[in-house]
């Protein structure tokens, strides 16, 4: 992990579960980490938790199934840490229903969230990368 100490990541849904567990680690192993989440007061408590950590936690508020606010998140990184190395792609929704009974609008925040979203937050972070000529980021997807 020594070689991504200083380095920016992305964690969407970093507010609780499998999201905080991987900011904490990644802060902890020095990674400056941008925590994306609708709860952004909840990454503010893990970021305080973590003071005096190798690395640092900027907590966002933003909601992935929101265009304008992946957008958002992009641009502030853009202009704040100037690059992203890594994108873990953690925020999801899910609904268990049959195909025969499921709601209509379970099926649409789905798509929202879990594909669409996720395909956004993908495409920004690898235009980003790109245009900083990052040639060993990576991103990861949370299933």
């Amino acid at each position: 992990m020594e070689r991504w100490s200083g380095r920016v990541a992305l964690v969407t849904g970093a507010s609780v579960g499998i999201g905080a567990a991987i900011v904490r680690e990644l802060v902890k192993n020095g990674l400056i980490v941008v925590g994306l989440a609708r709860r952004a007061e909840l990454v503010e408590e893990i970021s305080a938790e973590l003071k005096g950590a190798p690395g640092k936690l900027h907590a966002l508020k933003g909601d992935v199934s929101k265009q304008e606010d992946i957008l958002a998140a992009f641009d502030w990184i853009k202009k704040n840490l100037g690059r992203i190395d890594v994108l873990v792609n953690n925020a999801a929704v899910l609904h268990i229903s049959m195909l025969t009974e499921g709601e209509t609008s379970h099926w649409k925040q789905i798509f929202d969230l879990n594909v669409i979203g996720l395909s956004i937050c993908t495409r920004e972070a690898f235009k980003l990368m790109k245009e900083k000529g990052v040639d060993d980021g990576h991103i990861i997807h949370i299933n």
